[in-house]
């Protein structure tokens, strides 16, 4: 239970099983880095993503999968990219901004996946601390994986009814194809087995959402165990018991210091070592623990342990009788938690000799359990004031939470040639309400921001775009004294000219062999997130792929089209673009050319 030496990444959980790979994804999150959202589909890729163009084998692959992803993340808590690449096009479609709850904030991280291969199909469920973003911090991950034959399986209505509830919450309505995602997700996973992860013996999920928002917490227990970032004095009130036998917290120092008074009572006081968050010798040694440990893996390969740099997880655990209950995943002890926000839980019990909080956290300190990373805290005599900057709202985050929350569009229009070029754009943000005390500016992702202009009455405009400027993300900036805040928002689009999106990877193709990647990605011959670890005859260079064998090809190409023909719609889209540049002939090898005719006339219907 929480050993330290089993450690795993975000990337190797949504990784599939072998010869399996994404159907479905559907994910949570509060903070959202879009970078970091690029590396769900091309984890194994993602070292190729430099600052100049991607290939075009990339974008295929994130192509692929953002088609198959929804992300609902809390509106104005998208983070500005550094700069805009042209990956960013092809997931505009895999975001779903939430509006802010009232008097909380959306802040569940939940991943719920269906994995599809050789006529079978798999769920996973990963429930955490983290969001997706870089942060560098300790979090908690619970993965939890379809299995008919387990021994004991999760109750799946507390998932469901979280998954349910996400399209009422969203700013902006979904799109068809959105909608149609989370339908799916939502009546393959009511028909789960998810097992139980041993060693607990029992397992629910607890959604804080509207019309099911409780505390989980037991009301009487032996001992208790939280940890949690984030700390109010109703919430501790409520979940310490003057009775238990033994009472620990883990937080950070300046959330123990602003509650002092209402800690006092508890037998144990931590906080994480200061050792570990701040020297990357300590790490190196947490690194090399376990080398023979049973480390969570496909392939039972070492994974790489992160730099830590703060305390980011968030459980609890109480024990009762012979048992013990823990609850893992996005929720601080706080009253907004639990009376505003919108979180969840998931909620495991099993025996307390290896689940509770004595295995969790030793008092005569273990190398494996909590124990190793804290160290006692002291408390101050009085109470410091301390700001929560998780779920703390200044008046310009408030701000910021509210115009993301609001219908925001922006219409693109072809006008007569302008410096720089003819494409025009407004923006229009309804309702809006001007506040003296702050500038609100805005700007698409695509343009630097010295040409950002005024929202003045709900409106801004530029001029002089060109078409590969034209981006439904856009920056808006809020500026009041001494605070600045940037934030990211994902309008809804108007006059988006059809040509935009489908010639993204036409562009990053510039050779024969550019174009040879692009199709061995778009057939899904190359490592990554496609089936089985998916290297082909030869590995990613070898087989076909580099001596362009045109029996394999058409037998490659054939398959697809028979079993996974819209597919092969990215494929002609991105050849009718190439067809309008006068490259084409030096790109496209004609023997190809000709296969593809031949291969398009049979299955254009079911193509698309």
């Amino acid at each position: 239970m929480l050993r330290l030496d089993q450690t795993a990444l975000l990337l190797d959980a949504l990784r599939p099983p072998q010869g399996m790979e994404i159907d479905i994804a559907v994910g949570t999150t509060f903070t959202l880095d879009l970078t970091a959202l690029l590396t769900i589909p091309v984890a194994a890729s993602f070292d190729a993503m430099t600052e100049g163009a991607e290939p075009a084998d990339l974008l295929e692959t994130i192509r692929r999968y953002s088609e198959r992803t929804v992300l609902f993340c809390q509106a104005g808590a998208v983070s500005v990219p550094s700069h805009y690449r042209s990956a960013h096009t092809l997931i505009e479609d895999t975001l779903v901004e939430v509006k802010k709850p009232g008097g909380g904030i959306f802040h569940p991280k939940v991943w719920i996946v269906r994995f599809t291969g050789s006529d079978t199909v798999l769920h996973r469920v990963l429930v955490m601390s983290r969001n997706l973003t870089f942060d560098k911090a300790w979090d908690v991950i619970v993965r939890l994986d379809e299995d008919p034959s387990a021994d004991a399986v999760m109750d799946n209505q507390g998932i469901l009814d979280f998954l349910e509830s996400l399209p009422r919450q969203a700013a902006r309505d979904l799109s068809q194809r959105q909608q149609d995602l989370v339908n799916s997700l939502s009546q393959s996973l009511a028909q789960t087995s998810l097992s139980v992860p041993h060693p607990f013996t029992a397992g629910k999920f607890v959604p804080l959402i509207d019309g099911f928002r409780r505390s989980p917490f037991r009301s009487s227990y032996d001992a208790a165990l939280a940890v949690s970032p984030f700390l109010t004095r109703d919430a501790l009130t409520a979940y310490f018991k003057p009775t238990a036998k033994r009472k620990v917290i883990v937080s950070r120092p300046g959330a123990l210091n602003a509650q002092a008074a209402s800690l006092r009572g508890l037998h144990e006081v931590y906080r994480v070592k200061d050792a570990l968050l701040n020297a990357q010798d300590d790490l190196d040694a947490f690194a090399t623990m376990g080398e023979d440990s049973d480390v969570a893996s496909e392939t039972d390969s070492t994974v790489a342990v992160p730099s830590m740099r703060g305390l980011h997880a968030k459980f609890y655990v109480q024990d009762h009788g012979q048992l013990a209950t823990a609850w893992l995943g996005s929720a601080n002890l706080t009253g907004g938690a639990f009376g505003a926000n919108v979180d969840i839980l998931v909620e495991l019990t099993g025996p307390k000799g290896v689940v509770g909080v004595d295995a969790v956290i030793n008092k005569r300190g273990r190398k494996d359990d909590l124990s190793w990373i804290v160290e006692p805290h002291e408390l101050p005599e009085d109470d410091e004031a301390a700001s929560d900057p998780e779920e703390g709202i200044s008046e310009v985050d408030a701000r910021a939470y509210d115009i993301a929350s609001k219908a925001v569009k922006i219409v693109y229009s072809l006008g007569p040639e302008m410096d720089g070029g003819p494409w025009s754009a407004v923006l229009m943000v309804d309702p809006w309400l001007n506040v003296d005390a702050l500038v609100v500016t805005a700007r698409p992702l695509s343009v630097l921001a010295a040409r950002a202009s005024e929202i003045v009455d709900g409106k801004a405009a530029w001029g002089g775009l060109v078409e590969e400027e034209i981006t439904p993300f856009v920056v808006i900036t809020i500026k009041a004294e001494g605070s600045t805040r940037n934030v990211l928002v994902r309008a809804d689009i108007e006059g988006d000219p059809p040509s935009r999106r489908k010639s993204v990877i036409a562009q990053a193709i510039k050779s024969p062999e550019d174009f040879l990647r692009y199709l061995a990605a778009l057939l899904g011959l190359v490592s990554g997130f496609g089936p089985g670890g998916g290297e082909g005859e030869g590995g990613f260079f070898g087989g076909w792929v580099a001596d362009v064998r045109v029996d394999r090809i058409l037998e490659d190409l054939l398959t697809t089209a028979s079993r996974n023909p819209t597919r092969l719609e990215s494929l002609d889209q991105t050849l009718t673009a190439l067809r309008a540049d006068e490259r084409f002939g030096d790109v496209v090898p004609q023997s190809f050319s000709e296969l593809w005719d031949a291969v398009y006339d049979a299955r254009k219907d079911a193509i698309g």
